[in-house]
């Protein structure tokens, strides 16, 4: 069970780098910053996931802490543009926004240098580092599925006026699930540390869940940026249904 674990986390992994690759390309060819900024994103977390869980796999019992440490640190990098893509999509000119940005940037920053001059990152919530870097990445989970979870409902209005099309709206609510399951992803992480700070042990069933929670998110994610053509046809025809019950009543 372990074996399939750790497999579920490295495809993850393999699964944010093949997005961060398309998100980057889009990002070259349109010039627009929010599909960089995931993109970034991406490629941190994808990183993590196969460096951290591959020599696991190979039955290795821990990574050389100077590899881990410069995984660790691509990771909490790589949310800060995740930090921006949801200031530049939502509230591009809201002072609270830029603020909120700088706090949790400042939270993952100071996780990072506090665990690096410990000399080692631990994934344990005795760390205060740990619990810097966590208050860090849950910020914008959360951020992103509150956000998304509004713009929608206002979509929806709009899509029933005309104003907003229906593939629009439904991008608000796929960035609402992504957000949803990453801040699921951070309540397993969090279990995750605990069960190394108190129980002493690391969990593959942890690993294995947090990393089928990452994955589910990043199929939201794909359908909102790169929607098959099968996939807009059922939005229309779901918003085209919806209209006509409404002219019937």
């Amino acid at each position: 069970m372990e074996e399939i674990s750790y497999i579920v986390a490295i495809l993850t992994g393999a699964f944010y780098l093949i997005a961060s690759q398309r998100l980057l390309r889009l990002s070259w060819r349109t010039g627009q910053r929010p599909e960089l900024w995931l993109g970034i994103t991406f490629a941190g977390t994808g990183q993590w996931f196969v460096i951290y869980n591959l020599p696991y796999f190979f039955g290795l019992v821990e990574l050389p802490t100077q590899i881990e440490n410069w995984v660790e640190w691509t990771y909490a990098l790589g949310v800060i543009p995740y930090l921006l893509f949801i200031r530049v999509v939502f509230r591009p000119k809201s002072s609270w926004a830029a603020a909120l940005t700088g706090v949790a940037a400042l939270f993952l920053l100071a996780g990072a240098g506090l665990a690096g001059l410990h000399g080692q990152f631990l994934n344990d919530v005795n760390s205060p580092a740990y619990v810097l870097e966590f208050i860090g990445y849950t910020i914008p989970c959360v951020w992103m599925s509150i956000e998304s979870y509004l713009s929608h409902a206002s979509a929806k209005k709009r899509v029933r006026m005309g104003l907003c099309s229906p593939i629009v709206a439904n991008r608000f609510l796929l960035f609402a699930g992504f957000g949803s399951c990453q801040s699921v992803a951070c309540l397993i992480d969090l279990l995750w540390a605990w069960g190394r700070g108190v129980a002493g042990a690391d969990s593959a069933y942890l690993v294995g869940l947090l990393a089928a929670t990452e994955c589910t998110s990043i199929v939201f994610l794909w359908l909102a940026f790169f929607p098959p053509r099968f996939y807009r046809r059922w939005i229309d025809n779901l918003s085209e249904l919806d209209a006509a019950e409404k002219d019937l009543s």
